[in-house]
């Protein structure tokens, strides 16, 4: 009972391609790569804010006063060109931690440009579904008449009117009868 049967399988003959040759010593380097480093970027405090803004203030106090001084009293106003305009229209602001300054348009001008996008947007919808609901009276309305003149001018040249997409699958289909009913 412990010896197994010999099984007489026919078993496909397996022809298998020899390794390739490897040289007799392969030494692999360890890999190196540069390891990435940066700056750390410090923000000021609530309390540093402030007093920035602080001296800020007292500089440009100080400048304006000096402006004050040395400008000689006119009665005539100072000519104004677009150059000065557009460069009131536009702030700057400074982000902090940084010596970026970005360019930022006046609260008047956002807020109008806010304003107008809104209510375009607004005139757009609003357009919309009042079209929408003006076709669909008007479809209503208007199917029924074009069916009828298309028959009228079906008949006048001679010719069957044309079968709905429904009605032509259906005739496809052929007729089933099923019990108890017909589907005519």
């Amino acid at each position: 009972m412990d010896e197994l049967p010999a099984l007489n399988l026919n078993l496909p003959n397996l022809i298998l391609p020899k390794p390739p040759v490897l040289p007799p010593r392969m030494t692999l380097l360890a890999p190196d790569a540069a390891v990435p480093s940066y700056r750390p970027l410090v923000m000021p405090s609530a309390a540093q804010m402030r007093q920035m803004a602080a001296e800020e203030e007292e500089r440009q106090k100080e400048a304006t006063k000096k402006r004050e001084e040395e400008k000689p009293q006119s009665k005539s106003p100072p000519p104004t060109t677009e150059l000065s305009t557009q460069i009131n229209e536009i702030t700057t602001v400074t982000l902090p931690g940084t010596d970026i300054e970005i360019a930022v348009p006046r609260a008047e001008i956002v807020s109008t440009a806010v304003v107008t996008a809104g209510a375009s947007s607004v005139a757009a919808v609003a357009g919309t579904l009042a079209a929408g609901q003006v076709l669909q009276h008007l479809q209503r309305f208007l199917k029924p008449v074009m069916k009828t003149a298309l028959k009228r001018l079906a008949k006048l040249r001679g010719k069957r009117p044309a079968e709905s997409d429904a009605r032509q699958k259906w005739r496809q289909r052929g007729r089933k009868v099923h019990r108890g009913q017909s589907r005519v």
